[in-house]
């Protein structure tokens, strides 16, 4: 069946309808911003193509491969687990799945999540699998960050992008999710992903941002609270994203050039946040934030 996921159905529709001409090309790269439903999508595809008795809109649900695939123990499917890398040693076990009979007597289906992961070794040894990938053998990888993928990867696999969602669709889902109001920057700020949008608002923590949002733009705004707006910032995880949507709407209302040094001050910290540590981060965030508010001024 096909997905609940409005801004899914188009691509999904289209997968399946090449995936049940036997048009599908044995490498499919889904991209997509984290939180716009990849993982949804790729195992939506990984159970069609098992399927013994596929429909137009997905999987039947109740061959004997569907069951093997809702009970996790269908032995021609193999989900990577990804920690925090791809190791050579799990591509070999892709190779050795792909290359094997299938044991249902369908099609073999390898689903990579995470696949900008792969370390350099393990990606060569996947563009053998990718040439030679095996009769009704098929790969499904998806990612975030294609552009950390080697080209030989991305020349050998069919790229379907799924963009940001920022529009009334996927609004109005977010908000029949959830039984309390979703705040309106909620959906900007997580990149257009809906599905981490809803995260954020089911665990609370899109109250938390809203306070620290409020918080951030006076400051901004009037150079006051520095200590206890560094003290409730410095543990947030979405604070990248906290911080490109405060700067994006300051320049937005301001109807005005931002000062050239803005975003790429963001952006030295974003990229320095993970080395610095402890109290190192701490005085670092501290002068973000006065060189932020000296640069608005």
């Amino acid at each position: 069946m096909t997905t609940s996921l409005p801004w899914l159905q188009h691509t999904e529709r289209r997968l399946f309808e090449l995936a049940c001409r036997e048009q599908l090309h044995h490498a499919i790269l889904l991209t997509g911003p984290a939180g716009i439903g990849k993982h949804i999508l790729a195992k939506q595809l990984a159970h069609l193509l098992l399927c013994l008795d596929p429909l137009p809109d997905g999987a039947c649900g109740h061959c004997k491969s569907c069951l093997l695939g809702k009970a996790g123990h269908h032995p021609d499917l193999l989900l990577l687990e990804v920690t925090s890398s791809i190791s050579v040693d799990q591509i070999r076990d892709i190779s050795l799945l792909m290359q094997s009979s299938p044991q249902q007597g369908g099609a073999r289906v390898v689903v990579v999540p995470q696949a900008e992961k792969m370390t350099e070794s393990a990606a060569n040894a996947l563009l053998k699998t990718l040439e030679e990938p095996g009769q009704r053998s098929f790969l499904i990888l998806y990612t975030a960050f294609a552009e950390q993928l080697m080209p030989t990867i991305l020349s050998r696999c069919q790229r379907w992008d799924i963009p940001a969602q920022y529009g009334d669709d996927s609004r109005q889902w977010l908000a029949q999710q959830s039984p309390d109001p979703v705040p309106d920057f909620l959906l900007e700020l997580c990149g257009g992903a809906p599905l981490k949008a809803l995260t954020l608002q089911h665990s609370g923590e899109a109250l938390t941002l809203a306070a620290q949002l409020k918080a951030l733009q006076a400051y901004l705004q009037s150079g006051v609270g520095l200590a206890a707006l560094q003290k409730q910032l410095e543990s947030q995880p979405e604070l990248a994203a906290l911080l490109y949507y405060t700067v994006r709407h300051w320049t937005l209302q301001q109807q005005q050039l931002p000062p050239p040094q803005l975003f790429s001050r963001v952006a030295r910290w974003c990229r320095d946040e993970q080395r610095i540590l402890g109290q190192n981060k701490s005085l670092a965030l501290t002068t973000l934030l006065l060189d932020l508010h000296q640069l608005l001024r």
